[in-house]
């Protein structure tokens, strides 16, 4: 557990970093002159660049180690953060977005392999719950810091505090991340592993669009940076606390009920929320966001993990990674042009979360045709192989 925590702790301070954009990113491409379509392409940017440098920077932890991958990531995240204050159009800021996501492909899922090497058998959800946490708690506090740092001094000297924190905590990893002994066995991508990554897929389309439309969505309804800080940080903070217990639940009882839970839950908060302007009910469908989060993310990771004990860990979650980032992409792409389409405006938004909440319930359909396809698979053969009698 000792360097499940060192290995946390170093996801912790740089989805911190990470947290601090994200409210503030629409925001900020709004005043350089970005419409609702250039909002989802730099939200996009980031996913896009993620997703063709995952399996390289996932191949190469598998070669040449976690730890090294990390290190180099970090530096090249604390470099590129500062290019965000010299960003003067959205075509500037979407290739700044590009250049960041290429450096993160080389931190997050690579801690993430190293934690899923670290779990116990049979406890891989709760293990992977533990470092979800800190990667939430992280994305937590982030908005709130980015929200009151950028009312007080302004957005772009948010983004030099960013580099300053990349750069700290490129120095706490290099003292604490420890060096995961990983198998050289050559990836294997069993039936098994398609089902958590197109659920993952389908699910990051939905995220990906309350991550662009969110802040846009109250900003229009008459709350300022701190207030909207606040109220993402709410959901994270939710998510994060339940994480390690959802873990244990997929651990038990298996993926089907959490994942159910979360995608139906997630998709009742989504049609509620652009009908909702008071900040008590704001809240509460913030708070319950997160607890929708936090019951699907563990169960998918432990299937992935589970997968991955023969060897080629690196990669399978990078290839999750990557199902999130294409997700991350596609989402706000189709929601910016449902936007643009609509008018934009709160007539936009609603729209923008109709279709997010209708890609909740698809994903839903698809995990349990995968699941039923996959059993049915393997009765046959068993059958065939004379494990069990014939029907």
């Amino acid at each position: 557990m000792r360097g499940l925590y060192a290995i946390s702790l170093s996801a912790f301070t740089v989805m911190v970093g990470m947290g601090i954009i994200a409210p503030l990113l629409p925001i900020f491409a709004e005043s350089l002159g970005a419409s609702g379509m250039w909002i989802g392409v730099i939200f996009s940017a980031y996913s896009l660049s993620r997703l063709s440098f995952l399996p390289l920077a996932g191949r190469l932890s598998d070669k040449y180690g976690r730890r090294n991958i990390l290190l180099v990531g970090l530096f090249l995240y604390s470099v590129i953060s500062l290019l965000y204050i010299t960003s003067r159009n959205p075509a500037e800021l979407s290739i700044v977005r590009f250049l960041h996501g290429m450096s993160s492909a080389m931190i997050i899922p690579v801690a993430m392999a190293a934690a899923a090497e670290t779990a116990v058998e049979g406890k891989e959800g709760y293990t992977l719950g533990i470092f979800n946490r800190s990667l939430f708690l992280g994305m937590a506090s982030g908005p709130i810091i980015g929200g009151f740092v950028a009312e007080l001094i302004g957005l772009r000297e948010t983004f030099l505090g960013i580099s300053l924190l990349s750069f700290i905590t490129l120095i706490v990893s290099f003292t604490t991340f420890p060096e995961i002994e990983v198998k050289k066995s050559r990836v294997r991508m069993s039936k098994r592993i398609l089902t958590p990554i197109i659920f993952r897929f389908l699910n990051s389309m939905g995220r990906g669009s309350i991550l662009s439309f969110l802040p846009i969505y109250l900003a229009l309804i008459g709350y300022g940076a701190a207030t909207i800080g606040v109220l993402i940080s709410l959901n994270l903070f939710v998510s994060a606390l339940i994480q390690p217990v959802s873990g244990r639940i997929a651990d038990r009882i298996g993926a089907e009920l959490p994942v159910s839970t979360s995608a139906i839950l997630s998709a009742l908060i989504l049609m509620l929320l652009p009908k909702t302007t008071g900040i008590t009910a704001l809240i509460a469908l913030s708070v319950f966001l997160g607890v929708s989060s936090a019951f699907a993310i563990p169960a998918i990771g432990a299937m992935v993990a589970v997968e991955g004990r023969g060897g080629g860990m690196g990669e399978l979650m990078a290839t999750l990674s990557a199902a999130k980032s294409l997700g991350r992409i596609v989402g706000p792409v189709f929601s910016g042009a449902l936007y643009d389409l609509f008018g934009g405006g709160l007539n936009g938004i609603s729209i923008a979360f109709s279709l997010a909440a209708i890609i909740s319930l698809f994903s839903l359909l698809i995990f349990f045709s995968f699941e039923r396809l996959l059993l049915t698979t393997q009765k046959r053969e068993r059958r065939e192989q004379g494990l069990e009698p014939p029907r």
